[in-house]
């Protein structure tokens, strides 16, 4: 395999992933979750604070991909935002 086929390959699939990401959570947004996004980060010490608050804080089931995130129960999201967007 050439690396242009290499690079192809690798991108392709990335595109799949986030293409099923967005599939998977507006399926899950029309049932209710409510979905927040921070602006960005800022380090690395700020994701993994944010990483520790969610699973000593929440409720109900989220999902996170990088400053994306997805929350089960709407209280959860509300004091999220209020946390981290402030």
């Amino acid at each position: 395999m050439t690396l242009e086929e290499e690079l192809a390959n690798t991108l392709s699939q990335e595109i799949a992933r986030e293409l099923d990401k967005e599939i998977l959570w507006g399926m899950l947004q029309g049932i209710g979750w409510v979905r927040v996004t921070l602006p960005s980060f800022v380090d690395n010490r700020h994701a993994v604070d944010i990483t520790y608050w969610l699973e000593e804080n929440c409720k109900s089931n989220f999902e996170r991909t990088g400053s994306d995130f997805l929350f089960e129960n709407g209280e959860d999201a509300v004091i999220f935002t209020l946390r981290w967007m402030s």
